[in-house]
């Protein structure tokens, strides 16, 4: 596929029709809230989705929530032993440095502060956390798969932001392009796909090309779902790290609301971290995964101590996957180790309580400008991968 900026270009302007027009019906017949009301029914695919919905929304909900064509069972059963053999790690680099990278994109970030989620950023986290780690279950596409249930209500919450940030004249359109647009979805599931096979590697956690590109066919499959168009969604794991640095080249940068969004995200795990001397660990292994200029635009704390525990972690953690890899006895333990951090990220970041998704009915409401990144300099971004990123938005020349 076309790795370009002109790409990019042509994605900003584009939002989800479909999802969009049925929106536009709920909100002039004032449906929304009672439609969000028996969705709270609808949990798992093999459901029938509940009675008391418009006929055009159940037949948008029973059109979206089909497999595609082109998935590859094949592909899709096998990693399912990559996430039994890594989730431990998978899930600790999606829950944190994934969600720090959406952050690092002033665009979305902004987003995210007109739609109440910076007065609540644990419930968006929960939400989050939840849906990413619902992919990793058993079968995530199959008939009791949570994830497709929640992926075709986020796709309907992200066409309900269009209709609220257009409707409040809080976005400028012209200027900025589409919000939720496909460019930002799409920035998004690379974070959450292609870039945690790069966090991986900051781990020295083996992955092999196998496992890489069914990873990433899955979270192509799960775009689908979202309502992004596949055509958009690189086929290979060397396309789209392309594309993602590509991507942060233009739209990466510092804003306010990256940095609260992300100390909120620290925050969290402080709050379930005993004991103040630790609550350098998380920023650290943060600044590990994403790199120490992203993480600056962040305002990630710098600790040389903790970022020195975490490099000895690293190297630990290279050597258990050595053993790992030669034991079934270790690979037993660790396999064991790892469902049971998987659980406690996901109790750390819901709260051990189940947020339902829900269309928003309004905006928080602020109107203000909308800040584009500006980088200070025309220096390749340390990141995780090997892609260079120089930032080309807005660089000061002179520099």
């Amino acid at each position: 596929m076309e790795i370009s900026g002109s790409t990019l270009d042509r994605l900003a302007l584009l939002g989800d029709e479909r999802a969009e027009a049925v929106v536009e019906t709920l909100v002039e017949q004032g449906q929304l809230e009672e439609v969000n009301r028996v969705l709270r029914q609808w949990h798992s695919a093999d459901q029938n989705i509940p009675a008391g919905l418009p006929e055009y929304l159940r037949d948008f909900i029973e059109e979206a929530r089909q497999a595609p064509e082109w998935a590859e069972q094949e592909r899709l059963a096998r990693v399912r032993e990559f996430f039994e053999d890594d989730g431990i790690h998978i899930g600790a680099v999606l829950a944190l440095g994934s969600m720090a990278m959406a952050y690092a994109v002033p665009l979305g970030a902004k987003m995210m502060s007109l739609t109440h989620r910076l007065r609540y950023p644990e419930r968006r986290m929960a939400n989050t956390a939840q849906f990413v780690f619902d992919l990793m279950q058993p079968d995530p596409f199959g008939p009791s798969s949570k994830f497709v249930v929640s992926a075709v209500k986020v796709r309907l919450i992200h066409a309900t932001v269009r209709h609220h940030l257009r409707a409040t004249n809080s976005w400028d359109e012209a200027r900025d392009g589409v919000p939720a647009s496909q460019e930002h979805l799409l920035i998004v599931l690379l974070a959450l796909s292609v870039q945690v096979l790069d966090f991986l590697e900051r781990l020295k956690v083996r992955v092999t090309a196998q496992e890489a590109e069914d990873y990433m066919h899955t979270w192509r499959v799960a775009g689908s779902y979202l309502g992004i168009d596949p055509a958009a969604v690189p086929p290979t794991v060397g396309e789209a790290r392309q594309l993602f640095a590509t991507a942060l080249a233009r739209s990466a940068g510092p804003s306010p609301e990256g940095a609260e969004l992300t100390k909120h995200l620290l925050d969290l795990y402080k709050g379930i971290i005993p004991g103040r001397a630790f609550n350098g660990i998380v920023p650290a292994v943060l600044r590990r995964l994403i790199g120490k200029d992203i993480a600056n635009w962040l305002d990630v704390p710098h600790s040389p101590l903790w970022q020195a525990v975490v490099r000895g972690y690293v190297a630990v953690l290279g050597t258990m996957e050595s053993l790992e890899d030669r034991s079934r006895l270790a690979q037993r333990i660790l396999d064991r180790l790892g469902q049971l951090q998987y659980a406690v990220e996901l109790r750390i970041l819901t709260r051990g309580k189940s947020t339902p998704l829900e269309l928003p009915t309004r905006l928080a409401g602020y109107n203000d400008d909308i800040a584009l990144p500006t980088p200070r300099s025309a220096a390749a971004v340390e990141h995780a991968g090997d892609e260079d990123i120089v930032p080309t938005v807005a660089v000061d020349k002179a520099k």
